[in-house]
């Protein structure tokens, strides 16, 4: 019987060569270098311990290059040096995570709403829509993939975080206990209602 470690690592070499072979995936070697300043001793060290907890978070070891700050300078200068020897192996795929051009962050302040997390860096994506140049949205997703939770969640965020106000056209009356719940108005239009809406009705203010 083979050691548990050896059949892990057997595993994952069998599907670096189904990537190399299969998935048009190449290899390359990269050091991965991360820069810290300060204005003072004290402030640096407190970036340094809290950049490792991150790290350690995801299981990765942040090692300080002791003797080899100069070193280390250099090669974070967009110089195209590297005098630091330390060297990992990955594949096409994982590589482009630490390209900024490749994945694209959407990060906004003020009433921006948690939409979910990037496929691609694990970031949370939290956006304003109303802060874009083209702020329309829309839904997709298969049957009972949660598009009616989704869009429920983004009209209650909207009600209790904004002053906006919000309109919803629901054939299948399905948002009405929520439009009660948030203290809101339903307004039945059929043949044979009550409520009624006129095509000749003007505002004195509108313009």
């Amino acid at each position: 019987m083979l050691p548990s470690d050896l059949s892990t690592y057997g595993g994952a070499a069998k599907d670096l060569l189904t990537d190399l072979q299969s998935r048009n995936e190449r290899m390359f070697n990269m050091t991965f270098l991360v820069l810290h300043t300060a204005e003072t001793r004290q402030k640096l060290e407190i970036a340094v311990s809290q950049a490792a907890s991150v790290a350690q978070t995801y299981n990765c070891l942040l090692t300080r290059l002791d003797f080899q700050q100069e070193d280390g300078l250099m090669s974070s200068l967009p110089l195209g040096l590297n005098r630091i020897k330390i060297e990992r192996s990955l594949t096409t795929s994982a590589l482009a995570v630490f390209v900024p051009f490749v994945t694209q962050e959407v990060f906004m302040g003020g009433d921006a709403m948690y939409y979910g997390l990037n496929a691609l860096s694990n970031n949370m994506i939290l956006l304003d829509r109303k802060q874009s140049r083209c702020p329309n949205g829309l839904v997709f997703g298969t049957p009972g993939s949660g598009k009616s939770m989704s869009c429920k969640r983004e009209i209650t965020f909207i009600m209790l975080m904004t002053q906006d106000n919000v309109i919803i056209c629901d054939p299948e009356d399905e948002y009405s206990p929520l439009v009660k719940r948030l203290g809101g108005q339903v307004i039945r239009l059929s043949p044979s209602s009550t409520d009624y809406v006129n095509p000749l009705d003007i505002n004195l203010n509108y313009s």
